[in-house]
């Protein structure tokens, strides 16, 4: 029971609410061993259309239950990762972009990925972004920029519709640099992305107004076509969000994990 052993050192069990934990427990297991199958898919030469082990074969594998397989497979299946065909077994059944999105999500569970780890990773891309993008803007990749600032100034105290309005700006900038293999990067990590932006929402709002007037910066350097300037603001507005990230978590009112 090697994914069991996994998820139970992390729940301390309580007589009074034991039902509670093992519901909790099984929830947990039930993610885990999706994550595990998702990426056995991913890591391997499996193509749509074609099958997975035998029920049988992953229980043994993975060292879960019938049940805890047959949940995890129904999870996949409504991710749209395989279909669950009676009589036929399971179907692998997704598409490059499903996968590229379904894989990152599942390392980030896998491996405990931290907000830490995700910022590094922002950094790495969109410093590049942000210079490719003054260098190859066009009038419309401006005003696209424009309007998702717009949003933000006017959703400056609304979680939702400032996360929206920030992610949609970055994704303006990674359609600027009119790279089809970025935007299609970008566009698989949508959810993290959101769901990281979501999570450092939750600090003061001098945070919000702050992050505004860097994205600022960075559209009147993309604007200006100075590669230089705009690598510049970005890594600033990012190490900005870094210390508010940090500054959260030893308050508590953040968790490293995503």
């Amino acid at each position: 029971m090697i994914i069991y052993h996994m998820i139970s050192r992390h729940l301390k069990f309580r007589k009074d609410s034991g039902l509670s934990a093992l519901r909790i427990l099984r929830y947990n297991l039930t993610h885990r061993v999706a994550d595990e199958i998702s990426h056995m898919i991913l890591s391997s030469s499996l193509r749509p259309g074609d099958k997975l082990p035998p029920m049988a074969e992953l229980e043994k594998r993975l060292g879960v239950s019938h049940t805890v397989v047959r949940e995890a497979l129904r999870m996949l299946e409504t991710r749209g990762l395989v279909q669950v065909q009676h009589g036929k077994g399971v179907i692998v059944s997704l598409n490059s972009s499903d996968a590229l999105s379904t894989s990152l999500n599942a390392v980030f569970r896998l491996h405990e990925g931290t907000l830490f780890h995700l910022m590094e990773f922002r950094t790495i891309l969109e410093i590049e972004v942000a210079r490719l993008a003054a260098e190859r803007r066009t009038d419309h990749n401006l005003r696209e920029m424009q309007d998702y600032l717009q949003e933000m100034e006017q959703a400056a105290e609304v979680p939702r519709g400032y996360v929206d309005a920030d992610v949609g700006f970055h994704n303006a900038l990674v359609r600027a640099t009119h790279n089809p293999v970025l935007i299609s990067v970008t566009s698989s990590l949508q959810d993290l992305l959101v769901k990281s932006r979501e999570i450092t929402f939750r600090g003061p709002p001098v945070g919000a107004i702050r992050a505004l007037r860097a994205h600022y910066r960075i559209y009147e350097a993309v604007k200006a076509k100075d590669p230089e300037t705009a690598a510049v603001a970005m890594r600033q507005h990012l190490d900005e969000t870094l210390q508010d990230i940090k500054l959260a978590i030893k308050e508590g009112r953040l968790e490293q994990r995503l």
